[in-house]
């Protein structure tokens, strides 16, 4: 029988490798994005995958949506919420709140409005499974990153507080909490002010997904999954708060 999967931010980086896999495995896709183009390469040479293209902050465009691919494709199996943004300032005192307001609309927002769509048919039929990308910056906060970290600590505030309502319900939740990735999004954060990074790169978007799904591929497994370097960093934070904070104050200094 064939699988349905609503894979967000599918027009690049992590989002678009996801669906790829998943429609290598044979599921029917619906890979949704506001770049046109980019979802076109995503489906590119791909029967299975079938694009829709959505601003998620907009929750009538997302329920629109969620419907569309429903009829068309049928009963949405898994849920991979991936779509972002991220806007980054030397100082969160001279930030322009509109960009702030943004990452929020999107970054939470987004993920409200997709889970209010899709999950209420997920608990009803007592199955499916919702991945989450919040990042390991929602736990690790540095400077010149407040607006975007607050946006991605909204989320996994959310998704703890979901966890509850799904226990039990058939319905799995996980919450990906990657490091910086080398994907269009990181470069994206460079041009704007690369200050903010510490001089630091990321690991391959690959490597993101694989950790994914080896997650995906346990029957059990925690609620949050921090591939590399963000599971230390989530530690140290988490038990050595101060240790953190000195290593971040000596790393970064963001400029401009």
């Amino acid at each position: 029988m064939s699988r349905t999967a609503l894979v967000t931010g599918a027009a690049s980086g992590m989002g678009r490798i996801v669906a790829q896999r998943l429609a290598a495995a044979g599921w029917q896709v619906a890979a949704v994005d506001l770049n046109a183009d980019g979802l076109a390469a995503t489906a590119a040479r791909s029967p299975n995958t079938h694009t829709y293209e959505c601003d998620v902050s907009d929750a009538a465009q997302v329920r629109a949506v969620v419907e569309k691919v429903r009829s068309e494709l049928g009963t949405i199996d898994r849920l991979v919420h991936a779509a972002g943004m991220c806007h980054v300032h030397a100082s969160v005192l001279d930030h322009d709140v509109a960009q702030i307001r943004k990452m929020i609309d999107v970054n939470y927002i987004g993920t409200v409005n997709l889970c209010q769509a899709v999950i209420p048919a997920m608990k009803d039929a007592g199955a499916g499974t919702v991945v989450l990308f919040a990042s390991v910056a929602g736990w690790l906060p540095s400077p010149g990153m407040a607006g975007y970290t607050a946006s991605k600590h909204a989320v996994i505030g959310f998704a703890d507080s979901l966890s509850y309502e799904l226990h039990d319900s058939g319905v799995r939740l996980l919450v990906l909490c990657p490091p910086m990735v080398e994907t269009p999004f990181l470069d994206a954060v460079r041009d704007e002010n690369a200050s903010v990074l510490g001089g630091a790169g990321g690991v391959t978007p690959e490597f993101v997904v694989d950790t994914l799904e080896k997650a995906l591929a346990k029957p059990k497994s925690p609620l949050y999954v921090f591939p590399g370097q963000a599971r230390p960093a989530y530690y140290m934070r988490r038990f050595l708060p101060g240790v953190a904070r000195a290593i971040v104050r000596r790393t970064i200094h963001p400029t401009g």
